[in-house]
């Protein structure tokens, strides 16, 4: 299905301004279904969610918002389509194509209808060869003439489960018979609660260490517990950096069991028979991870950032 190693995010395969790009983002916010592509903000370290003023304040127009998760969605949603060779042209050469399209996976707010994005050669590539080829006319329902006058069928949707594959589709929808291996001591100590550590609430950061390991097993520990009792706590997400599928588990840091008190996001992945620990994620880049897959509600996992951290490109392990 994949032919390529890689793809191509959106902004190597076409030429933007940041201008540009984010005029883009907001003429397909406005398009699509509604849905809140900002972060909120939060204070607290971990526990409560508290919103604070930010550049993206609901009160600002749609023109000067940044929509990070959107930018993240359509970034790797095409990345994913440019592996599968799912990015459709006009002929059946790149090369010699003059108009190129993608899905992307969102459906139109007014008519329910698939929204595609649409591509043009750009002006500069015919006087300089050297240059991105493409450039993004716009987002078009399936029935607009700009789509249907060069297009005869809808582009495909991004795929990313092998449901005849038991282990990947276990990457997917979280198997209880599955047990959860816990990361030694040494793996958490050095690594998580190391070389990891700007990943966690401020305040559990300037946690004394040995409390903060104590306080780490203790939250693993019931995490463990927690995932056995229940599996609707585990969510699917796609890492682009690593193109794998793994599931999320919410790690709670105070003594409260409420899901909506996940202090950071543990991504687990299949191992044989087994669910291993691989890192540790904040919050919100669990959050635009997962969005990848689907639009979540009503759950642990929430477009939050506790800290003013980078929300870019994808995190290593």
């Amino acid at each position: 299905m994949v032919n390529r190693n890689t793809g191509r995010k959106l902004d190597e395969f076409a030429f933007f301004t940041d201008s540009s790009f984010k005029q883009k983002l907001s003429i397909l916010a406005e398009k699509a279904e509604p849905e809140d592509w900002d972060y909120q903000y939060s204070n607290t370290g971990y526990g409560d969610i508290e919103t604070l003023p930010s550049d993206n304040q609901d009160n600002q127009d749609n023109q000067e918002k940044e929509f990070p998760i959107l930018k993240n969605y359509l970034q790797y949603t095409f990345q994913r389509l440019d592996e599968e060779n799912k990015v459709v042209y006009d002929t059946q050469d790149e090369d010699t194509a003059e108009s190129a399209c993608f899905n992307t996976g969102l459906i139109s707010r007014t008519s329910a209808q698939p929204l595609i994005g649409l591509f043009q050669v750009n002006d500069n590539y015919k006087r300089n060869s050297q240059l991105k080829k493409w450039h993004l006319s716009g987002f078009f329902e399936r029935t607009h003439r700009n789509f249907t006058n060069i297009f005869r069928e809808v582009p495909k949707v991004a795929r990313y489960v092998n449901f005849k594959d038991v282990n990947n589709f276990a990457n997917y929808v979280y198997n209880p018979d599955f047990e959860i291996e816990m990361p030694g001591e040494e793996y958490y100590e050095k690594h998580i609660l190391g070389e990891r550590l700007s990943r966690f609430p401020k305040e559990f950061q300037e946690l004394g260490e040995r409390y903060r390991i104590s306080v780490f097993r203790d939250a693993i520990k019931e995490l463990r517990e927690l995932a056995g009792q229940s599996n609707r706590i585990a969510l699917p997400q796609w890492r682009p950096k690593q193109r794998q599928l793994q599931i999320l588990l919410p790690l709670n840091l105070e003594s409260s069991q409420e899901l909506s008190k996940a202090s950071v996001a543990i991504p687990i992945q299949t191992q044989g028979n087994l669910y291993v620990v691989k890192t540790v994620l904040p919050i919100h880049k669990a959050y635009s991870n997962a969005r990848l897959l689907s639009k979540f509600t009503n759950n642990w996992l929430q477009p939050t950032i506790f800290d003013n951290t980078n929300y870019g490109d994808d995190y290593d392990e």
